[in-house]
């Protein structure tokens, strides 16, 4: 008899697990639930009036074949140059036998990452960079500030028991406090000296001001199999119809195995019986507010876990039960 595998959201996280589930061939029938019409979650990529709008920047780039391997599976690299390349005279890298972007739409592009900071009406590299460009915008003076508190933070190193002094340790004062302080409190809503550091350790991959020279420097003189920080990357994968291709084609090849995704599905509670065992989920439909159960066997959560821990609260104070009982496996 088989299993049955509950996977709470069509993210970039439900839907792998839900592919991967079904790729091994086991007895083992799954089906993904998601609160609204599209897929990819903070992924997906909006069509508003035949205009494509991506709901983050998100950039594919890994060091991990097999993450490479998973994405050419999906969307194979491009096999010819696009028509935006063509017309700009650019050289990118193809791959021999890939699809032709002006033919297909399952293909992935290479492009060349151009990010930029508005800071005092000037544009800057993000992360910063050494061109010309960088020091005219800065001026004599913020340069030499910039300099000097470098090294400041070179011979006078900080704790790095909260995000704010890692910072200061990789850039100095000056810079940390023009390009991350407020940004990053206006992102994550808590000033940089309430975040942990691994926070920063994970998003910067160890980036800092000697980081971004040594790069600089490897470039200038050509060194060969020089290691890029993953920040400083110029080149990335990205899908033709955005990011949120990636996530429909997934969606696609996860119906064509037997996997069965329920839209407008809002996971609100999960449900276990007295030995402390997941046995279902109840879902609303956004639609018609009507309220389902489902029963299961394996339990995947790729849910904001406040609302996940929600769901579970209301399901506990009516049993009056602890929250130490419940298990289930996140992403």
């Amino acid at each position: 008899m088989s299993k049955k595998a509950l996977v709470i959201g069509a993210g970039p996280a439900g839907l792998t697990a839900a592919y991967e589930l079904l790729k091994k061939g086991q007895e083992i029938e799954v089906v993904v639930f998601e609160e609204t019409e599209q897929f990819g979650g903070i992924s997906k990529t909006v069509n508003y009036k035949g205009n494509r709008m991506d709901m983050g920047g998100h950039r594919f780039f890994s060091k991990i074949p097999e993450v490479n391997a998973w994405w050419d599976q999906m969307l194979p690299m491009q096999g010819h140059k696009s028509y935006d390349d063509i017309v700009l005279n650019r050289e990118m890298p193809v791959h021999e036998g890939g699809p032709d972007p002006e033919k297909e739409d399952r293909v992935m592009l290479t492009r060349h990452r151009v990010s930029r900071i508005l800071f005092d009406d000037k544009f800057y590299d993000y992360p910063i960079s050494l061109k010309p460009e960088t020091f005219k915008n800065f001026g004599l003076l913020t340069t030499l500030k910039v300099g000097f508190s470098y090294l400041g933070s070179v011979f006078h190193k900080l704790p790095e028991d909260n995000l704010e002094n890692l910072y200061i340790n990789s850039f100095g004062r000056k810079l940390y406090s023009m390009f991350f302080e407020y940004y990053t409190e206006n992102l994550w809503g808590r000033h940089p000296s309430e975040i942990d550091a691994s926070w920063g350790k994970q998003r910067t991959k160890g980036l800092s001001i000697f980081g971004i020279i040594k790069d600089y420097l490897g470039r200038v003189f050509k060194v060969k199999n020089r290691k890029v920080n993953t920040s400083l990357i110029e080149e990335f994968k990205y899908p033709k119809l955005g990011p949120g291709q990636l996530w429909d084609v997934t969606a696609d090849e996860v119906e064509k195995l037997g996997g069965k995704i329920i839209k407008n599905a809002k996971v609100t509670k999960v449900h276990k019986d007295e030995n402390g065992v997941l046995t279902s989920l109840t879902y609303v439909d956004t639609k018609d507010g009507s309220e389902h159960e489902v029963n299961g066997d394996y339990f995947i959560s790729s849910m904001p876990l406040r609302d996940l821990v929600g769901g579970m609260t209301t399901y506990l104070r009516t049993k009056q039960e602890s929250l130490r009982d419940f298990h289930i496996v996140t992403t």
